[in-house]
């Protein structure tokens, strides 16, 4: 099935709705400035567990110094992605299907429909004219009149973009360019027509995603760098949907990073909203459909297979210090898998008494600070984080409720810490980090399954990358996608992404970028406009997945189910009571026994209903089940602050200088 070949249309749909309302087609229009954009503008923190309210203050300010030190590199990397091709939003001209051209069709209608709403209020755009108001003309003009009249633009309110001088028959391509102070614009050049905009802005197609994959060299953008010790930082936060993180103003630390990177609100949809596929797909580049994993149990065989980036990263250059830091055991699990497992794991439990995991969330966070203040800036850092509070949250009461939304709090807080280490580090060493935040799915806003189908709520998903000398400032990039963090992280490192990758180096997608004209309400509005316009999938997609989620999820609830059982057994045992544990010990066998046979039986079908909705790595063998994932405990956190090092961090109590 095609499931996943139409992931990127619904996000071609939504930068022409709700990022790009119009598109001016002036080579002279500028679009919005960035330079300002820096962490302290929503850096400061709410609450503090490990370095309190102050911390997060001083964050803010360490932050200020990061984004100000590369303010005058943001032409200059605007203009560097893709090797020196204007920073813009692309395109691709084949449909793929005629419900693709129906789609657009009505989608051109609806846009039009914005535009005349945006005329409303809008001011002439012409030399010397703020772009905060610019001007909405008639797009309804015959072709030649709009090829000899040069002063018909058509701009929607709040958005600075530019498009090709060629004719909305020939167009391929739309750009948005950084301009230079002078000299003044150009007259603007004719209008492009809506369902030109439909079709053009950033559609997602396969071919060309295999195109990038099959011509993968070693990046340009690690030569300009020339940075023989690249430090990259990526942040996992489960479960997140990430307009509930726009609309509460206190996410401060979020809204910072996405002012100061670019964002991509993405969508999986044609693909399983579980937690394993999908974070199995940000470790290794590849979907679900082909590495086979179609529920949260552990198969430890998968990422021989599909190389984790950790066993990426250790094949191309062993000196990269690799480290994972998480508090759900099969993320450390995977981690630990494959050929070259990550050089550091450390697998957080449960705190005791932590009933909605905030504490257990503080605790990576206090890792990840530690980490980032141990890293040797003489070698390569790696460094994985990830928080499983927010989905826990979202599972318990729902993802509209008040815990969901004080998880993220949380987090926010918690990332605030961690920018004010790498921040801190950041002076200390004269070095970069690039940071990437991501999450695997949303999550219905009503208790229940919490997530697993294809409503909007659960395939949404995003991608925020920021490094000042590599992703522009306040940007949106609608072809970001989750899968493209492995990628990513390779070329980063100087590497080459596999070619048996579903995903592709977010560095070759800058010319993709879009601008609202300012980094404040502006920014979090688009974002919002276009995580809106996500949708279902074709129906047969919604039934076949749906279908497929059910399936994998009867084997793991038997799988949980005997392992719960057998581990309580177990506990029995361990107390040695007086005939009560002896019989323990011999239930132990049957239940097992038991248990893994029903698993076998259920997984098979689990895997044959796989095979028929998509999934090629479906596969029966083994049938046994394997074990459930074991990692040895870390230190605890006064172990772990113990030293010079980590006595100046906000999670041993104190701000980082």
């Amino acid at each position: 099935m095609n499931h996943a070949k139409y992931i990127g249309r619904v996000g071609g749909l939504a930068v022409a709705l709700g990022v790009g309302l119009a598109v001016a087609s002036a080579p002279g229009i500028a679009a919005a400035d960035t330079a300002d954009s820096s962490r302290d503008s929503s850096n400061t923190s709410q609450a503090g567990d490990s370095g309190g309210a102050a911390s997060s203050e001083a964050g803010g300010a360490a932050s200020s110094d990061r984004t100000d030190d590369a303010t005058t590199q943001q032409e200059e990397s605007a203009a560097s992605d893709n090797g020196g091709q204007d920073s813009g939003l692309g395109a691709d001209d084949d449909a793929d299907s005629d419900g693709d051209s129906d789609l657009g069709d009505d989608l051109a209608d609806e846009l039009a429909d914005d535009l005349d709403e945006a005329e409303e209020g809008a001011a002439d755009v012409g030399e010397g004219t703020d772009l905060a108001d610019p001007q909405v003309t008639d797009a309804g003009a015959d072709e030649d009149t709009a090829t000899d009249d040069s002063d018909d633009v058509v701009v929607a309110s709040g958005y600075a973009t530019q498009a090709p001088a060629e004719s909305p028959a020939q167009a391929a391509d739309v750009a948005i360019e950084q301009p230079a102070p002078q000299p003044a614009p150009e007259a603007p050049a004719p209008a492009v027509l809506p369902m030109a905009l439909a079709t053009l802005a950033g559609a997602r197609e396969e071919s060309e995603r295999a195109a990038l994959r099959s011509s993968a060299v070693a990046p340009p953008v690690i030569e300009l760098l020339a940075d023989p010790s690249p430090n990259v930082l990526v942040i996992g936060v489960d479960g997140t949907n990430l307009s509930r993180v726009l609309a509460d103003l206190a996410n401060t630390n979020f809204f910072g990073l996405i002012q100061d990177g670019t964002t991509a609100p993405a969508s999986i949809a044609g693909h399983t909203t579980i937690s394993n596929p999908s974070w199995t797909s940000i470790l290794t580049g590849a979907w679900g459909e082909k590495t086979g994993v179609i529920n949260n149990v552990f198969t430890p065989w998968t990422y021989d297979n599909w190389p984790t980036v950790f066993t990426q990263l250790e094949a191309f250059n062993s000196a990269i210090q690799t480290t994972s830091i998480a508090n759900w055991n099969v993320i450390s699990a995977i981690a630990g898998a494959g050929a070259n497992p990550a050089d550091e794991i450390i697998d957080i439990g449960q705190i005791a008494g932590d009933t909605d995991w905030l504490l257990t969330d503080d605790a990576v966070g206090d890792a990840t600070e530690l980490a980032i203040m141990a890293a040797d800036p003489m070698v390569p850092n790696f460094v994985f984080s990830y928080f499983v509070g927010v989905d826990e949250n979202g599972h318990m009461y729902g993802g509209a409720s008040p815990q969901y939304a004080a998880a993220i709090r949380n987090v926010d807080r918690n990332l605030g810490e961690i920018l004010q280490a790498v921040d801190a580090w950041e002076a200390l060493t004269g070095e970069q980090w690039t940071i990437l935040v991501v999450t695997d799915h949303g999550h219905q806003p009503q208790q229940g399954f919490g997530h697993g189908f294809q409503s909007p709520d659960e395939t949404s998903t995003f991608v925020i990358a920021e490094n000042p000398n590599l992703f522009a400032a306040g940007a949106i990039n609608l072809k970001y996608q989750i899968v493209d963090v492995t990628p990513t992280v390779m070329t980063l490192f100087g590497g080459i992404p596999s070619t048996d990758s579903d995903g592709v180096s977010l560095t070759t997608l800058g010319s993709s970028d879009v601008f609202p004209v300012n980094d404040d309400e502006a920014l979090r509005g688009a974002l919002q406009d276009a995580i809106a316009m996500y949708g279902y999938p074709d129906i047969g997609t919604n039934i076949a997945l749906g279908v497929r989620t059910i399936a994998a999820t009867v084997p793991y609830i038997v799988y949980g189910l005997t392992e719960s059982l057998t581990a309580g057994l177990q506990q029995i045992v361990d107390q040695e009571i007086f005939l009560i544990s002896p019989l323990a010990a011999l239930a132990i066998v049957p239940v097992r026994l038991i248990g893994n046979l029903t698993y076998v039986v259920t997984n098979v079908v689990a895997q044959i209903v796989a095979r028929l909705t998509g999934v090629t790595g479906a596969s029966i063998f083994p049938l046994w089940p394997p074990a459930p994932p074991s990692v040895e405990s870390p230190l605890d956190t006064a172990q772990l602050c113990e030293g010079d090092t980590a006595a100046a961090l906000p999670a041993c109590g104190q701000i980082a200088v």
